[in-house]
């Protein structure tokens, strides 16, 4: 009983690794004359460079819907997209927005976590080719990681920059239309369209590394996937009234960082910064159920927080003498199983996560990772559909026949 202790002690360290919301995603790779110039290693070329040559094209495509349209969302685009830059750090990417002349850009916390020194890339003007000029080293100049926020600063700025004017979130309405520029799931410079559904003041939202944020924050309809955060939320005067940050389980529940909590960090002095939730002690492993009938405790529930009233991390076992077959994790604390953890071997020390990003029941992100390693190694997409459920049948057949006494607890499918 004591190794299989030690095996969730080990999970449960790996399990605040994951990434939120938006950095969960495939880190492009930039050509190698960028690489070299962040002074990171050129990891993961291949496949991932096709990626970023087809998002490439599409980014000539959009250059020329810009010179033969001209609706009002094409002019906007045209004018702001400019102004938004593509954040690269070793393990992660995102979204920014440069907020003035000097150079100054917001972007989200959990995009450059603790990252001093980063690489900006600007949006070509007349050429669909990510260059080495296009690419400029930038510095964490202060953080609110209260609210999610980071400031930048480019070391040496372009002459001319583009920049976006900050808005004003007290005239601000549901029903609103707002717009969206950033790189989901690296799909450089994406243009998004929709609505304010509502303002929420003193929002609280726990993020997948046990950290609890806390800020004014604007739901829209506007679609937020992994590589958006960080990005612009504009009015239709293109003004900034949010940072694009996070979304939640169900359809249509994304989130920005209002305007306002910009502003409070421009002014701030320092950094202001919060505690992780994580738990160094051995976690509260305390529900064991027998299943199967056998005699034995084949499903073990855990406490990765103490937020949750529900044990968010689960083990399966399919053998009394064995390892775990797997773990699942409620990685949001909402009652919804939306990761599934496999080890590459009987150690627990190569692991697979099957990640279900929109909780619709289809893996849609695989992270690979070392539990002696802080962060992922790579990020892949299944080459076919993976159902969740297809990973978890002992956990779902448990559920659904109450042999584990939490009926709102269930797997996202």
């Amino acid at each position: 009983m004591k190794n299989k202790f030690n095996l969730l002690y080990v999970i449960f360290l790996s399990c605040f690794f994951l990434w939120i919301q938006n950095a969960s995603a495939i880190r492009p790779e930039l050509p190698e004359g960028l690489i070299v110039t962040f002074g990171g290693e050129n990891k993961d070329m291949g496949n991932i460079e096709q990626r970023i040559a087809s998002s490439l094209q599409k980014v000539g495509k959009n250059l020329v819907l810009e010179q033969t349209r001209g609706t009002k969302e094409v002019a906007l685009y045209q004018n702001i997209a400019p102004a938004v830059v593509f954040v690269l750090t070793e393990n992660s990417f995102g979204s920014g927005a440069i907020v003035d002349q000097e150079g100054h850009i917001i972007t989200n916390w959990h995009v450059v976590q603790d990252n001093p020194n980063v690489v900006v890339v600007f949006k070509p003007k007349n050429s669909a080719e990510l260059k080495k000029e296009f690419a400029f080293s930038a510095k964490v100049e202060k953080v609110d990681q209260v609210s999610d926020l980071a400031l930048l600063k480019i070391n040496t700025p372009p002459k001319i920059l583009k920049h976006i004017r900050l808005g004003d979130s007290s005239n601000l309405a549901a029903g609103q239309d707002v717009h969206a520029i950033g790189h989901p799931n690296g799909e450089i410079w994406t243009y998004t369209k929709g609505f304010i559904s509502q303002i929420r003041d003193k929002y609280e939202w726990r993020t997948e590394e046990g950290f609890v944020h806390h800020a004014k924050v604007i739901q829209t309809q506007t679609p937020i996937n992994p590589g958006s955060s960080g990005g612009p939320l504009l009015n239709d005067q293109g003004r900034l009234i949010g940072i694009n940050s996070f979304q939640t389980s169900g359809q249509g529940l994304n989130y920005a960082v209002a305007v306002d909590e910009v502003k409070k960090l421009l002014k701030r002095k320092e950094s202001r910064k919060i505690s992780s939730t994580q738990l160094t002690q051995e976690p509260r492993c305390t529900e064991a159920y027998d299943t199967t009938g056998q005699g034995w405790k084949n499903i073990i529930g855990c406490y990765c927080s103490s937020v949750p009233t529900t044990p968010d991390l689960w083990f399966v076992y399919r053998n009394a003498n064995e390892p775990a077959a797997y773990a699942a994790l409620d990685s949001k604390g909402t009652g919804r199983i939306d990761t599934v953890i496999i080890s590459k071997n009987q150690k627990w020390q190569s692991l697979l996560y099957f990640k279900d990003l929109n909780c619709d029941g289809i893996v849609n992100l695989i992270g690979n990772k070392y539990v002696s390693k802080k962060g992922f190694d790579s990020y892949q997409y299944p080459e076919r559909d993976i159902f969740l459920i297809s990973l978890t049948k002992e956990l779902d057949t448990a559920l659904k026949t109450k042999k584990i006494p939490y009926p709102k607890l269930r797997i996202c499918q």
